[in-house]
């Protein structure tokens, strides 16, 4: 298992029934994308923090699970601050407060989406999807990608310690043709395994016959009334700091 995994296994929030966990993730991602991002980008991240504290999920894992896609964020508002015109490229007077506003609804948005994925292992997320009504044959086919991506990373991480061992990364030089040789083979591999995966599917019955034992999870009446009373706080917060409330 890797730290993902095993954090999303381990934490108190893991028995926890799948819904309840998607009520208050869902509900806080539904405001980080339609409520204006002050205040309510601010209490979402507040809100975050603070389950993810209660959850005893590790901060290290999650702080960088948060600040992963700060790349893709910081190249989505490059746009944002200049203004196309006849003259060129040329600074947009409200190009710095929209690009502010689209950094802070993005973090409060991810921050949902990575407690979710820290406090809830897939197979209770799959197990839940096939009882609340979606096709198996989606769910299967999730699985069986999500089983594939993880043994690839196992094999690119295995890979990449062999290389080491052999002194492949003492030089920067040795280091990129390492990278590069080992990402031709992982692809080459990645097909090799896809093949094998197809013709797997292919002897099954149907995709009900990986299915697995998988415990009942309990609703927690005090957990689902927490997390409404969060949403109605943050969407009445923000509500009266804009001025909509009479």
């Amino acid at each position: 298992m890797n730290a993902l995994e095993t954090a999303a296994a381990r934490n108190r929030w893991a028995r926890r029934n799948v819904g309840e966990k998607a009520l208050l993730c869902g509900g806080l991602l539904l405001l980080a994308i339609s409520l204006p991002p002050w205040p309510a980008a601010v209490l979402i991240i507040v809100a975050v923090a603070v389950a993810a504290v209660i959850a005893r999920v590790p901060a290290g894992l999650f702080l960088t699970l948060w600040s992963a896609p700060a790349a893709f964020v910081a190249v989505g508002i490059l746009p944002l601050l200049f203004t196309i015109t006849l003259d060129g490229l040329v600074w947009s007077p409200t190009g710095p407060q929209r690009a502010a506003e689209v950094v802070a609804r993005a973090t409060a948005a991810i921050g949902c989406t990575m407690l979710f994925t820290v406090t809830t292992p897939l197979s209770e997320v799959l197990a839940w999807l096939n009882r609340s009504g979606i096709p198996r044959t989606l769910t299967y086919l999730a699985e069986l990608i999500y089983r594939m991506v993880g043994s690839l990373a196992g094999t690119a991480k295995m890979m990449h310690e062999a290389q080491a061992q052999r002194l492949g990364h003492v030089t920067r030089r040795g280091l990129l043709t390492g990278v590069a040789a080992q990402s031709a083979n992982l692809f080459v591999l990645s097909f090799e395994r896809a093949r094998r995966l197809g013709e797997g599917l292919e002897l099954r019955a149907e995709p009900g016959a990986a299915g697995v034992m998988v415990v009942d999870r309990p609703r927690d009446a005090r957990f689902l009334v927490a997390s409404v009373v969060v949403l109605v706080v943050v969407t009445a917060v923000t509500a009266a700091v804009r001025g909509w409330l009479p």
